[in-house]
């Protein structure tokens, strides 16, 4: 299957976690965690239209500045979701600064604060100085967000204080059968793309799609054998969560079947007692979690310093607990 999302660690292990995800057939990108961001280039930034934050301790949420700072003068809104108090964190943020003359800019940003059963929303814009504007609330129930093609649930954790885990996943996959396109004598073209999109929205058979300017324009319902259609990508991010057996039994069906989880991998299993202390998982934790969860592909990711002389020491201890992985690497 050919990957739908283009993902990037933006950080190396032992700096701050944040996943840069950009589908790669439609526009808008995604960050999952908002620490430091420096190391995003900024075109890959003016991209992001929705940001998903575990919690707001500071190396996951102190890229917010470096965010709106470069947003500011962007038409498209950004939308933030993360647990209880985000809210009332980027509203103390905004309120950090002067915002006297921006009132022609256009940034909005719409903020989404997921509880176990209510989602929380305000609206924060430039052409009001970034006043709180609080919104109706609403039930939570996943998918917390969606389009034509793809969805991100949510499932509040622990870690000691309430923390999100996410999934990215794709309603389905398209692929196209190149040698049912041959036998029709049908070029490759952009009207593939059209062809996909004609599928995933459910349009009518009688639904007309131009191929070429010497090829006449075909209904859909003569061009659907052309179509593959399988299960689609699932990515998760779990950053920060205590090993309890709550947590962990609420965790396992949510991911499960994921083809790529990046998870925390913060201690050596030989520090499992600090780990429970400090509400973090170790790697042969996150390892073990994966493979009950019969998730396809591994990375393990945001170490703690203390093991910055043997970083491998880490990822090893996650591929032992991770029999039969296919990856379980990152760059160190």
């Amino acid at each position: 299957m050919k990957p739908t999302f283009h993902v990037e660690i933006v950080n190396k292990p032992f700096q701050d976690p944040v996943l840069f995800i950009r589908p790669i057939y439609s526009k808008g990108s995604m960050l999952f965690d908002i620490g430091n961001i420096d190391a995003l280039e900024s075109g890959k930034l003016n991209d992001v239209t929705d940001i998903f934050v575990t919690h707001m301790h500071i190396d996951h949420f102190i890229g917010f500045d470096t965010a709106l700072r470069t947003l500011l003068k962007r038409e498209i809104a950004l939308s933030i979701y993360g647990p209880r108090g985000i809210i009332d964190c980027i509203d103390g943020k905004l309120r950090g600064y002067t915002w006297n003359l921006i009132k022609d800019y256009p940034l909005r940003l719409e903020v989404y604060e997921i509880e176990q059963e209510v989602i929380n929303h305000a609206s924060f814009y430039a052409q009001q100085e970034f006043k709180k504007r609080p919104n109706r609330p609403m039930p939570f129930k996943n998918p917390i967000m969606s389009n034509t093609s793809y969805h991100v649930k949510a499932i509040v954790l622990s870690h000691q204080i309430p923390v999100l885990a996410y999934c990215l996943e794709e309603d389905f996959h398209i692929n196209i059968n190149k040698a049912m396109l041959q036998a029709k004598g049908l070029p490759i073209g952009p009207w593939l793309s059209e062809l996909k999109n004609a599928i995933r929205l459910g349009l009518p058979d009688d639904y007309e799609i131009t191929i070429n300017d010497s090829i006449p324009a075909i209904r859909l319902s003569e061009l659907k054998d052309l179509v593959i259609i399988s299960k689609g990508q699932k990515i998760c991010y779990v950053m920060d969560i205590a090993p309890t057996e709550d947590n962990i039994s609420r965790l396992l069906p949510f991911i499960s079947d994921a083809d790529h989880l990046y998870c925390e991998a913060f201690f050596s299993e030989a520090e499992a007692e600090r780990a429970l202390q400090r509400n973090h998982l170790t790697a042969a934790m996150a390892g073990r979690i994966a493979k009950m969860a019969g998730v396809k592909n591994l990375t393990v990711m945001h170490f703690s310093q203390k093991y910055n002389s043997e970083p491998d020491l880490l990822i090893r201890e996650a591929e032992r607990e991770f029999r039969g992985y296919k990856e379980c690497q990152v760059d160190t």
